[in-house]
Formats: structure tokens, C-alpha cells, sequence
């Protein structure tokens, strides 16, 4: 079901929460055929307002539960605050109790619909590390790679001219926060064998577990990986 427009504005930056996709911008000369190239060349460029009925957009709204003022905001204009996990951007009002397990409810709203009570409080988490450690944003997108099959973004992260052969493989044999999985975990749950393979001769070790003790053999076989399973035994010496 769409979402019914609204003209709610961003509590940090003052615009639209409806954002206008992207497309060629509207030219004032449009209308005008008979307009020499002096003349065009001098028009202003508009584009469409988020509110018409006419323009093509999206929402890109937050809404903080714990808000009393109900504040929205865009997605990175949230992100970019200082402290946004314990106080609204805004108004400065705690709105999580100081403890570690409590959650940051919201109501997220774009492109994809709308999700009522998500917790940004481990999204949020997520990017202050990213910011502070940049080889964990690589390392994520390893890992995403790794699952989805995306060959050739596995290369391109493992070729990087930026990376010395030992950083590589200590970025292939990192855990993630969660389930303390390393790439070879993604790439063998999902049955990539290509890549399982290109991991291992990058140095992937085969024996690591993850925080229930699992290696990722036992999750190749788990779902029937057969191509991984055999991979993954020949390079643990396990027949």
C-alpha cells in the first residue's frame, strides 16, 4: 500500500521528508521552441516540488518513538549527529535509558515502505565504527559479497593495490560483531563455491570458529553445499 504523501520537513536540515528521484531537471525554455541558443543558454533550471501531485519521490523520514515532540529527520541527517543514540538531534531529549541492551525504536520510512519499532540503536553502532575503523566498512562489504555471490567485488576488495598480501588475508580471517562469522562463512552458508575457493587461496582459514563454535563446513553441509563441502574438507585435511 503507498504511503500517503504528507509535508513533514526534516527537524536538522528544514526539507521535505519526500525526496524527488532523480531525473533530468525541468528548464523553464521547455515550453518555448521558438527560443534561440543565446536565449537557452541563459534560462534557469527548477526542479519539481516534493509536493506535486506530479513530482516522482520518495520518503526518507525517521521518526523517533521516544520523541515527545514526534521530531522527523532524513536517514544521514540522523546518522551525521554527534550523539543520536541517547538524545533527539532536535530537541536534545533523552530518549533511551542509560543502559546498553535498550533499544532506539522508530518508524523508518522510504522507498522500500514502511517498518514500524526498528531498532537503529545497532545500525547506529554499526556506522560510529565504520567512521572510527574504515577496514570495517570493507570488511562488511566483503562479507555481503561473500553471500549474495558477487564475484567480481570479491576480487576487487581482494586486489586492492592499497592492501599488502598480509592485510588481506587478515581481512579475510576478521569476524564480524555479530555472530563472530569470517567471510568463508558467508561465501559457505550460501553455497558459493567460486568464491569459497578464491578465499582459501587467499589465505581463508577453514578451521575458525564462529561464537557457537561452528566452523563453516558444518554450515555447507547444513544446507546441502556439496561443491563447498568438498572444498572446505580438502583444505582442512578432512575426508
Amino acid at each position: 500500500m503507498p504511503i500517503p504523501r504528507d509535508d513533514t520537513t526534516c527537524a536538522l536540515c528544514g526539507e521535505s521528508t519526500w525526496i524527488v528521484l532523480a531525473r533530468a531537471p525541468e528548464s523553464e525554455s521547455d515550453s518555448d521552441n521558438d527560443m534561440i541558443p543565446e536565449e537557452a543558454a541563459g534560462t534557469s533550471t527548477r526542479y519539481p516540488n516534493p509536493l506535486d501531485d506530479a513530482a516522482d519521490v520518495v520518503p526518507d523520514d525517521v521518526v523517533l518513538h521516544n520523541c515527545p515532540s514526534a521530531h522527523h529527520f532524513h536517514w544521514q541527517c540522523f546518522l551525521s549527529h554527534s550523539e543520536p543514540e541517547t538524545h533527539c538531534p532536535a530537541c536534545h531529549v533523552a530518549i533511551v535509558p542509560n543502559d546498553d541492551d535498550a533499544k532506539l525504536l522508530a518508524t523508518i520510512r522510504n522507498e522500500g515502505g514502511q517498518e514500524d519499532d526498528f531498532d537503529l540503536r545497532p545500525v547506529l553502532i554499526e556506522e560510529r565504527l565504520f567512521a572510527t575503523s574504515p577496514h570495517l566498512r570493507t570488511h562488511a562489504a566483503l562479507c555481503a559479497a561473500c553471500f549474495t555471490g558477487d564475484e567480481a567485488s570479491v576480487l576487487d576488495i581482494l586486489s586492492s593495490p592499497s592492501s599488502s598480501p598480509a592485510e588481506i588475508t587478515h581481512l579475510i580471517n576478521t569476524p564480524d560483531l555479530d555472530k563472530h562469522w569470517t567471510p568463508l562463512f558467508y561465501a559457505a552458508v550460501s553455497g558459493r563455491a567460486g568464491i569459497v575457493a578464491l578465499l582459501l587461496n587467499n589465505g581463508a582459514d577453514p578451521n575458525v570458529r564462529d561464537k557457537f563454535e561452528h566452523v563453516p563446513a558444518e554450515y555447507a553441509s547444513e544446507e546441502g553445499h556439496v561443491e563447498v563441502l568438498d572444498l572446505l574438507r580438502g583444505a582442512r585435511g578432512v575426508y
